[in-house]
């Protein structure tokens, strides 16, 4: 009886004026009273790492080697830097062999390891062509806060800090970054300020803002009835941009329940200058963010060249170990890094699982995605671009509790990450012929293939 209840109470829910923003969010949760799961949000979280994944140090040690093959890692022990999401195997996907040789190598290939094109130089980011792939995820499950961005510093060799940053790895739209926050405190403002505040101005800010654009959209239709007609569509694109902004609030004042109830704890963490704590304050802010509905797809620039992995005991930054300049030697400095990174990316899953939704939990309808930037290792060659997934994806694809590993760059069945990047567009919801730029010398091989992996696609 209580199902049956729960809707009964669901449907005869009435709002005055602000019904109109709350009807989808209500028939969402309507319909998953109902049992229908494909109400359920899908959640994304892309994790950009700089210097690299090394293929060898993501692999499990019984399965190292260049065969194609897809296995099951029910029974197999994970590399000793990534034992912290053994309780996750179920859910742990390895994807290897992936080239991205249409992509620029080096210490980065900006916004083409999600945009799949090259671009770029050593300390350029070079032209915006496309949006990324997770940008273009994000518009597939709409939030409040549509795709946030959260860096520890910004792009490739830069020593910024803090602050709105611009890391050049994500694109909304041809010739539009997307700026990531650098300082946990103010993204914590930015996130929770409408309903739990660090400084205590927040949430008064938050009203004052509110009714300034209530202001500003009632001006700007006054104005936009009186001007010519050759004038509207630039009022109207003020008017879109206003209203979207109105929109945003007032979903925020709907849902401050949740976002109290959800937001993290603010401690020394979030106002820390040891990166590896800003690193973990970022992954805290993530998690509340997805949980309380705020967000459904999160990009975290988790380090870049100019960090140094202090309190894990490396004297050198990234940039550094990459050119064996540590005592320790390379591979030693990067499974200490790694064991970090495990270690976040297996809290956020506990975080996300401990949360029920529909007949499981949170983490069954989220995909964490963790990569680099400059594909397998410091100074990337492209030649394969390992990807290290968490969670259920939704049930949209057949990857998790498998290591997946694809044929040698050349070979008649190697694939790449436009095949990658379309997989996961197609999956998802947007039928995309193919996504990004093919490999010319793969084409010209014959040896290119268009098109998403159906083999990974339930």
């Amino acid at each position: 009886m209580m199902p049956t209840s729960r809707r009964d109470v669901l449907k005869g829910f009435s709002f005055g004026a602000g019904g109109a923003l709350l009807a989808p969010f209500l028939n969402q949760v309507r319909l998953q009273a109902e049992g229908n799961t494909a109400a359920l949000p899908k959640r994304f979280v892309f994790v950009v790492k700089s210097s690299g994944v090394a293929p060898a140090g993501v692999t499990p040690e019984s399965l190292q080697g260049d065969a194609a093959r897809n296995e099951s890692l029910k029974d197999v022990k994970l590399h000793a830097s990534m034992a912290a999401l053994e309780p996750f195997k179920d859910q742990l996907s390895i994807v290897q062999g992936l080239s991205g040789k249409m992509c620029r190598g080096g210490h980065s290939s900006w916004f083409g390891a999600m945009g799949v094109y090259m671009t770029g130089g050593e300390t350029e980011r070079g032209a915006i062509l496309r949006a990324t792939a997770d940008a273009e995820l994000a518009k597939l499950s709409p939030a409040p806060f549509n795709h946030v961005g959260l860096a520890v510093r910004g792009s490739a060799l830069s020593n910024a800090y803090g602050g709105v940053l611009y890391p050049g790895i994500t694109a909304v739209a041809a010739n539009k970054e997307l700026p990531f926050q650098g300082s946990p405190e103010l993204a914590f403002e930015q996130l929770f300020g409408s309903a739990a505040s660090a400084s205590g101005q927040g949430e008064t800010r938050f009203k004052v803002q509110k009714n300034l654009l209530d202001f500003m959209v009632d001006d700007i239709k006054k104005v936009n009835r009186a001007v010519p007609a050759t004038e509207k569509s630039k009022l109207d694109a003020y008017l879109n941009a206003f209203e979207e902004l109105q929109v945003r609030h007032s979903r925020l004042t709907g849902m401050k329940g949740s976002i109290k109830n959800n937001a993290p704890p603010f401690d020394d963490k979030f106002t820390s200058s040891v990166e590896e704590v800003r690193q973990e304050a970022h992954f805290d802010l993530a998690s509340a963010a997805l949980i309380a509905g705020l967000t459904n797809c999160v990009t975290i620039r988790l380090d870049n060249l100019s960090t140094v992995y202090k309190q894990l005991g490396l004297v050198k930054p990234n940039h550094g170990i990459g050119h064996d300049e540590s005592s320790r030697t390379q591979q030693e400095c990067r499974d200490i890094i790694r064991t970090h990174h495990s270690g976040l990316l297996a809290e956020m899953a506990r975080k996300l699982k401990a949360v029920p939704e529909g007949n499981g939990n949170m983490l069954d309808n989220t995909m964490i995605v963790y990569f680099s930037d400059s594909a397998n290792k410091h100074h990337g060659d492209c030649l394969e671009w390992p990807y290290v997934v968490i969670g259920g994806c939704s049930g949209k694809l057949n990857i998790p509790g498998r290591y997946i590993r694809y044929a040698k760059y050349g070979e008649k069945d190697c694939r790449t990450i436009g095949n990658w990047w379309t997989t996961l567009l197609n999956a998802f919801g947007n039928p995309v012929e193919h996504y990004g730029n093919e490999d010319l010398v793969l084409k010209q091989n014959g040896s290119s293939w268009r098109g998403p992996l159906a083999e990974l696609i339930t």
